[in-house]
């Protein structure tokens, strides 16, 4: 009489562990299909497009386009230069004129005019620019020259090649020197039976303030006649330079 109750006992213990190890794997089978399921859903939520996320997108992106165009330097620049020269030519009088410029850019690229004009002497030229270091002109920059000259001297008229090389180095945020050297090419058959070649020396200073800078320079210059003469004449100049 008292095994039978012991049999009992064990038979429902031993029924009591079926019933809890069947529940456990029940539950960590449900609990996988759960996961499964949830990470399935996330993933399709990754990959599904819809037409509200590609208007929100668009918009961000114009956001970032017109807050790119505003904080990014221009490709384009512009400038107008103005200056007064006082100089002396080699063994006679001093004299003194006008130097203007002016030049347009688009990136790397940019076309330029200037005039002088000083002791019965009038000279323009047309030039092409190829920076070939620096981003814009008003910064750090080393540029290649190129172009034609027009002269009216004493001579006679004037008018032939050139070529040279012109560097900007700041050495504060607001403060650089720059300098140019230009090489002017025998100049074109004319009415005169001379020819005109020279070089061309500039260095000097100048200071920024935001669009104006003020500019203080020294030149010096040779002109040589086919005749076998030659020309030497030299100065300072101080100006203002708009850029724009």
């Amino acid at each position: 009489m008292n095994k039978l109750p012991q049999r009992q006992y064990l038979s429902l213990i031993v029924a009591g562990f079926i019933v809890l190890s069947a529940f456990f794997t029940l539950n960590s089978h449900a609990d996988e299909v759960y996961t499964f399921i949830v990470k399935k859903q996330e993933e399709k939520a990754k990959t599904r497009w819809s037409l509200s996320e590609w208007l929100e997108t668009r918009d961000k992106m114009r956001l970032m386009d017109l807050w790119l165009a505003m904080h990014s330097p221009s490709p384009y620049e512009f400038y107008l230069s103005g200056s007064y020269l006082s100089g002396e030519n080699a063994g006679s009088s001093r004299y003194k004129g006008w130097d203007l410029s002016a030049a347009a850019y688009a990136s790397i690229f940019g076309l330029g005019f200037e005039r002088q004009t000083y002791s019965g002497v009038s000279e323009s030229s047309g030039l092409f620019f190829l920076r070939v270091f620096g981003f814009h002109s008003q910064g750090t920059n080393i540029t290649l020259q190129g172009g034609i000259s027009n002269a009216d001297r004493m001579e006679g008229r004037f008018r032939g090649g050139l070529a040279g090389v012109a560097s900007t180095i700041y050495l504060g945020k607001y403060f650089g020197l720059d300098g140019l050297y230009r090489h002017s090419f025998d100049s074109v058959p004319n009415d005169s039976p001379v020819r005109l070649s020279g070089s061309r020396f500039e260095g000097g200073a100048f200071i920024d303030f935001k669009f104006l800078r003020v500019i203080g320079k020294y030149f010096s210059a040779t002109t040589e006649l086919s005749s076998g003469g030659e020309r030497r004449n030299s100065g300072v100049s101080a100006g203002i330079q708009l850029y724009f």
